[in-house]
């Protein structure tokens, strides 16, 4: 394994405020969901809502772990609001390793922007396009006037 090297100040701003987006723009997919939109899918075969809300919270687990040096953990799946919580203490817990000054191998903050982050931002965008699907679409939204608030990690 490579030598690990502090995230600077900089980096750590920037992933801490990617981590926080995902978190706001989540909630808009998946809070106030309609009844039985875990189980939506947009085809057969596609991931249900449920199972990209879990894949979300293991692609991140992977981030989780190497920030924090621990184990990469499969998943089981949890019911529905099992798997909202999760997702977000993994948010949470990326967030906490980053404020306390994690370190990755050389050049592993980018490839964690375009692996894990970068993926669940996909996911989340099929997350709202389940929500028109079932009916119950996402509110219009003006992302760069949101309030977008580091260590904001829950759906309420």
């Amino acid at each position: 394994m490579s030598d690990l090297v502090s995230i600077d100040e900089q980096t750590t701003r920037i992933m801490r405020h990617l981590v926080a987006t995902i978190a706001y723009r989540s909630k808009l997919a998946l809070k106030d969901a309609p009844v039985g939109f875990e189980d939506q899918h947009l085809a057969d075969g596609a991931m249900s809502a449920a199972e990209l809300v879990n894949h979300m919270a293991m692609v991140l687990g992977y981030c989780r772990g190497r920030l924090t040096q621990g184990e990469r953990v499969a998943f089981d799946r949890l019911e529905w609001g099992g798997e909202v919580e999760r997702f977000y203490q993994v948010l949470n817990d990326i967030d906490t390793a980053l404020a306390s000054g994690a370190k990755l191998s050389d050049g592993e903050d980018l490839k964690m922007v375009q692996g894990p982050l970068a993926d669940t931002f996909t996911h989340i965008g099929q997350l709202s396009t389940l929500r028109r699907a079932a009916g119950s679409p996402v509110p219009g939204t003006n992302f760069i006037k949101a309030e977008i608030t580091v260590g904001n990690y829950a759906i309420d």
